[in-house]
């Protein structure tokens, strides 16, 4: 799927969902209008059933339901008509057409949401393959900082933006893994990351680089002090994650930080900058 093809397929998932919430709200108001509140209630438990067999099984087994419905509504219409001598009112017949279209939108929405989760899925393992997205962690790789600080240090030289690299380290953390499960490891792994995510914004950039000894690091177009602010909120958050989670809030432990700047007088590459960063966590008391 290409730029294209995604851009349509986001498009008709978006008109699927309107189209979906359109009709329900539709829905909502035919049923309290109507005149025949106990018929229009089975019309809807009928049709909220017919909903959940396109939404399990498909399309063409939800239409075929619809038909089987639409069946049972002649079929109700002619006996109350010829046989009980009663008129059907006019308004229900806007059951004949409106599961149909409910099933419908709902199929339209599923088919295209699932094609874009199948894109990013795809996408995904595209990323992991080629080593520029952590699976565990969900976080860029070394291997994509390497290409990232490289743009963001032409930034620099082409628009004069600062360059800071924050990054993060567990405290203690080889004589924390000795008493932690790997379960528990990974746990502490999993909710770092998802703090750093929840932290960055859109224009920060966030990654896992070292698995033996964790090492996340952000790099940002932004001065020391903000980054410092960051920092700050990084590890009140974290404190709060911890407190909060079962399995690990018996930890004691907490994160360093260590902030660099980018200086090309005594710095060459991004590597530069990353080491400087690491070093700045051996002052952070």
């Amino acid at each position: 799927m290409n730029i294209d093809d995604h851009g349509k397929a986001s498009l008709l998932a978006d008109i699927g969902l309107v189209g979906f919430l359109t009709l329900i709200g539709l829905t909502t108001v035919l049923v309290d209008l109507s005149q025949h509140p106990i018929w229009s209630t089975v019309y809807l438990a009928i049709t909220m059933m017919l909903m959940l067999v396109t939404y399990f099984y498909g399309l063409i087994p939800g239409l075929l339901s619809n038909l089987l419905f639409v069946f049972g509504q002649i079929v109700s219409a002619a006996y109350v008509s010829l046989q009980l001598h009663q008129e059907v009112p006019l308004r229900m017949t806007i059951w004949l057409v409106l599961p149909g279209l409910l099933c419908l939108t709902l199929a339209v929405m599923m088919r295209h949401q699932q094609e874009l989760q199948l894109r990013n899925h795809q996408l995904r393992n595209r990323l992991v393959e080629q080593g520029a997205f952590d699976a565990q962690t969900n976080l860029r790789t070394m291997v994509a900082f390497q290409k990232d600080a490289r743009m963001y240090l032409e930034n620099h030289r082409q628009f004069n933006l600062p360059v800071t690299m924050l990054v993060i380290r567990i405290r203690y953390f080889q004589e924390l893994e000795k008493m932690l499960s790997q379960e528990q490891s990974q746990r502490l792994l999993k909710l770092i990351s998802s703090v750093l995510s929840q932290e960055s914004r859109d224009n920060n950039l966030t990654y896992f680089l070292n698995r033996q000894t964790p090492t996340w690091g952000m790099i940002l177009h932004t001065e020391e002090r903000v980054a410092q602010e960051i920092t700050e909120r990084l590890k009140q958050h974290f404190n709060e994650q911890l407190a909060r989670d079962p399995q690990l809030k018996m930890l004691d432990t907490s994160l360093i930080a260590g902030i660099a700047c980018w200086n090309s007088e005594d710095m060459e590459n991004p590597y530069d900058l990353m080491h400087r960063s690491i070093r700045e966590t051996e002052y952070d008391v």
